[in-house]
């Protein structure tokens, strides 16, 4: 099977996307497609041969008359606005205004009836005709036709028929302005739509469109798609870094924002290991690449949340049905009404006008819209503060989280370790740590590194080995070493005297015999002790899992607050115990580094992978990917899924109490004998008006700072 994304754009509203979506999935060879309207995103899953763009338009074509563009995810995207449609739809409605203008004024006395007749007949037909081609396409492709355009349709063309049999001309009036507010709303709706867009996309938007190559002396622009793993570049002042590099030479203030959300400036130095998408504040810097551009952060980033839209929330897949029920539903009751209410009340000409008022105002557009963009705000609410969700269901997932399971070392402490005791048994200190300095260099795990950096032996091991959660094994001139915690030693059979020193205690054995041990300390993080709070406040149970041994993990259980913790656990243990702590009932989330819990990350209902820059075992496991390592994120995290929540929830509440509040009310004034308190563009306005505003209510998102009260 083959996956592929491509931008889809041209959708006149939310409602025709989801049509097409379910078009899509009944063609032969397509085994899913998921339309992303917020995102102008299309999912493909293919069961054999790739379409192209131009099959897929033609598929679209069969259901949708919108020009609708289908273009390759490496291209730009540009929302443009002032298109041609625009400007010939812009006339349209001068036209129309024109006509009412000119008819309401000097012609609106009764013998100018025909004159009105023909005149707003001419003005209805240039504003409906492509209305009423999408209904006529409808019925000739034998889909549903019961959409906005065919409420629109049989409103203005009630009304206008209400015109002549009654021979009252304010409804000739009454029909051209329902159009006209609806093409002016839809362009409204347009703008509105395709700025949220453009800003929600630069929000997420870490492209980098240039890179100085430095090449026989002389620098080269090229795109950052053309260097390659060891390439020479320079980046100066006000430039980002294009692909993952090292610092040769230089020195400067780097802003990480883009993709860690941390404001203040780090100090770049030389051999410092720099990720594309980060700017240059101060100075000009020399670097070697390290990877390819495709391999970069910023490359894989950006993919994710391109990739993000094909996992829809709860809240997208309730907009589809309920659009898919809604409106047939208030079609119905609207014939109703008006054949119901005219057939008591004999007053047919008022009644009808009532079902065709209600025909326009419930048109479903304000949550179609509306609620799946407040969930893509949301993620680039995220991607601004140094977050990448991947899906849109995991903003639903982070709702649902009871319960939080995490890491210690590298999570809720600094992962900065510092030898704080030395030991020596048999041997003396400066040969314990030659040998121990020389085991270690070979790994990357922060406490190797603190060992390598009190001394830096000058003899290389060999036949080095790694054992996950247990130590290191190699040979010393001769010798064959280990070095690791009381399990390893355990596993070996070797005699030796547990320590119960607090931090990590690090034993070596030579040749099977004891040789001592060393004590390395982690120092908690401040922003630790705030998460804890804040998840206790929140109800949110935590659960430490690690490594390290009973006595450590209690006493940071005790200084933070967390509720239970397992210990001496190895990382296949984890995930076990994982598992036992999961529920069907709420979500599980589990906070790791993202390389020795990749394990337990994938497993979890809501993985969180911390420091994750350049980690691919992070971006590959989780399902929140925190670009930092401070905890506090995963708190901003769920605060930012519950805005989404939130403001999903207000627009929907928000959108049916105008619209059923105007529908009852329209209904009384009928009753009482003043079918004209609440006229028809009223009506329209409860459409397309409050479409636009609620799809700026979800643009808003974008823009809030996200603010956790002290605890």
């Amino acid at each position: 099977m083959n996956k592929k994304t491509y931008c889809i754009t041209g959708f006149d509203c939310a409602h025709c996307a989801m049509k097409t979506e379910k078009h899509l999935n009944k063609h032969p060879g397509i085994k899913s497609a998921v339309i992303d309207f917020a995102k102008d995103r299309l999912f493909i899953e293919y069961e054999d041969k790739e379409m192209s763009t131009k099959e897929l338009l033609k598929v679209v074509a069969e259901v949708e008359t919108d020009p609708i563009e289908i273009t390759d995810l490496s291209q730009k995207k540009q929302y443009k606005i002032f298109t041609k449609d625009f400007w010939f739809t812009l006339t349209r409605v001068i036209i129309g205004v024109a006509i009412i203008l000119v008819c309401s004024l000097a012609l609106e006395k009764p013998e100018y009836f025909y004159w009105q007749l023909g005149i707003y007949a001419f003005g209805i037909v240039l504003l409906t005709y492509d209305v009423t081609y999408k209904v006529i396409k409808h019925i000739i492709h034998k889909e549903n036709p019961i959409d906005e355009s065919l409420l629109i349709t049989l409103c203005v063309l009630g009304a206008f028929a209400v015109a002549i049999i009654a021979k009252e001309t304010h409804f000739f009036m009454e029909a051209l302005m329902v159009v006209t507010l609806y093409q002016i709303g839809k362009i409204i709706e347009g703008i509105a739509t395709n700025k949220s867009k453009e800003a929600v996309a630069k929000a997420v938007n870490l492209r980098i469109e240039s890179a100085s190559k430095l090449e026989n002396g002389q620098i080269k622009e090229v795109s950052p798609e053309e260097l390659n793993v060891g390439d020479i570049i320079v980046v100066s002042t006000g430039k980002y870094i294009p692909v993952d590099a090292v610092l040769v030479s230089g020195e400067g203030q780097v802003d990480t924002s883009s993709l860690t959300g941390e404001f203040v400036p780090i100090t770049a130095k030389e051999d410092m290991e720099l990720y594309s998408g980060y700017l240059v504040k101060e100075g000009t810097l020399t670097l070697k690449a390290i990877r390819n551009y495709s391999n970069s952060a910023v490359s894989r980033i950006i993919e994710l949340i391109s990739n993000s839209g094909s996992k829809k929330s709860k809240a997208d897949e309730f907009v589809s049905k309920f659009a898919r029920w809604y409106t047939p539903i208030v079609f119905i009751i609207s014939i109703l009404t008006a054949v119901i209410g005219g057939a008591i009340s004999s007053l047919w000409k008022e009644w009808v006008i009532l079902g065709l008022k209600m025909m326009v105002v419930a048109c479903p557009c304000a949550i179609v819209i509306s609620v799946p963009l407040a969930y893509f705000a949301a993620l680039g609410l995220a991607s601004k503060n140094g977050i990448v969700v991947k899906g849109t269901n995991y903003l639903d997932k982070l709702n649902e989280i009871k319960k939080i399971v995490t890491d210690k070392t590298g999570t809720l402490t600094k992962g900065s370790f510092e030898v704080t005791k030395i030991n020596p048994i048999g041997i003396s200190k400066d040969e314990f740590l030659d040998i121990l300095s020389s085991v270690e260099s070979l790994s990357k795990h922060p406490i190797a590194q603190a060992i390598v950096k009190v001394k830096k032996s000058n003899v290389l091991s060999e036949n080095f080995e790694e054992m996950a959660g247990l130590g290191v094994s190699a040979t010393y001139k001769d010798k064959e070493v280990i070095a690791g915690n009381a399990k390893l030693l355990e596993f070996y059979d070797i005699k030796f005297e547990e320590v119960n020193d607090y931090g990590v205690v690090v034993y070596l054995a030579i040749d099977g015999n004891y040789a001592g041990y060393l004590v390395v300390s982690d120092e908690i993080k401040e922003e630790s002790k705030q998460m804890i709070s804040y998840l206790n406040k929140e109800k949110i149970d935590t659960i430490l899992l690690t490594g390290d041994k009973d006595n450590n993990a209690s006493n940071i259980c005790r200084e933070l607050g967390i509720s239970s913790y397992h210990a001496n656990l190895l990382p296949e243990e984890k995930t076990q115990y994982l598992e036992k702590e999961m529920s069907d009932k709420y979500a599980t989330g589990y906070i790791g580094d993202g390389i020795n819990d990749a394990a337990s990350i994938k497993r979890s209902d809501v993985g969180f992978a911390m420091g994750a820059i350049g980690s691919d075992a992070a971006i590959d496991s989780a399902d929140v990917v925190i670009m930092n390592d401070n905890p506090m994120i995963v708190v901003e995290s769920i605060k930012i899924a519950k805005i989404a929540r939130y403001t999903a929830i207000f627009n929907i509440i928000f959108a049916l109490t105008v619209k059923i509040g105007i529908e009852i009310a329209a209904i009384i004034t009928n009753l009482v004998g003043y079918p004209d308190a609440i006229p028809m563009w009223v009506a329209v306005l409860a459409d397309t008006g409050l479409t636009v505003l609620l799809i700026i209510n979800s643009l808003l998102i974008l823009y809030r700072k996200i603010k956790i009260k002290s605890v």
